[in-house]
């Protein structure tokens, strides 16, 4: 979190909800299909053959609203004023970075059964 922090651009997500053996898929979207960004870390790392690998993974936070009937966590959608304290390389404040991780503002979202 001091560090390597990334946008991850999307336009939707999906969670699939458990029902017995079935799993229903459920596609969420902000804003009715705008482009967002997820809260994402990032690495390179070199594997057993000596290539570079670079890797990203998203953040989880506790799901809102929305998010919650579908499934007990959701990705971490920034909040457009976030993107640039979160991609400062010179802000290691983890305090303050761990305060962006929050759920997205339910009344943005949709979700759709399909």
């Amino acid at each position: 979190m001091k560090s390597r922090r990334c946008l991850i651009p999307a336009d939707g997500f999906y969670e699939w909800m458990r029902t017995g053996k079935a799993k229903q898929p459920y596609c969420f979207e902000v804003n009715e299909g705008e482009l967002f960004a997820f809260a994402g870390i990032w690495d390179r790392w070199k594997d057993a053959s000596g290539n570079t690998v670079e890797t990203c993974s998203i953040l989880t936070t506790t799901p809102n609203a929305v998010a919650s009937a579908v499934h007990d966590r959701m990705p971490v959608i920034l909040d457009p004023h976030g993107y640039d304290l979160w991609l400062d390389p010179g802000m290691k404040d983890v305090s303050a970075a761990s305060d962006l991780l929050k759920p997205c503002d339910a009344r943005l979202m949709t979700v759709l059964s399909r």
